[in-house]
């Protein structure tokens, strides 16, 4: 078992993951990023206001979503993090499993009203 964030990408890093992204509550999630013989980089994404938590049903979803849609669309790693947090913010404050789940302009005015 890994006690910190660093560690448990370090030790997904050995196994030659070469992105590690953990998420991390209203923190935000972490991205640790290594090719093989690089230094990597690291960093900490913030998480987005939540004011009051309905249901955390498909939180991990819309984050997963944003992830991978920016990843798709050629985001940054760290706007792809972003966007994801901000799907998963947007999910706890509805109930169900996609409900919350924004428009693209939704989810674009949330994310600069949070700014």
């Amino acid at each position: 078992e890994k006690d910190t964030k660093e560690e448990a990408a370090e030790f997904y890093h050995s196994l030659g993951v070469e992105t590690v992204i953990i998420k991390d509550g209203s923190n935000g999630a972490y991205i640790s990023q290594r090719k093989i013989g690089e230094c990597g980089k690291q960093a900490q994404i913030p998480g987005f206001h939540v004011e009051k938590v309905v249901d955390t049903v498909g939180a991990g979803d819309g984050f997963a979503v944003g992830v991978l849609s920016g990843i798709l669309e050629g985001k940054s790693i760290e706007e792809s993090v972003l966007r994801g947090n901000a799907i998963g913010a947007i999910q706890v404050m509805h109930r169900g499993d996609n409900e919350g789940l924004p428009s693209r302009e939704a989810l674009e005015q949330f994310m600069q009203n949070q700014k």
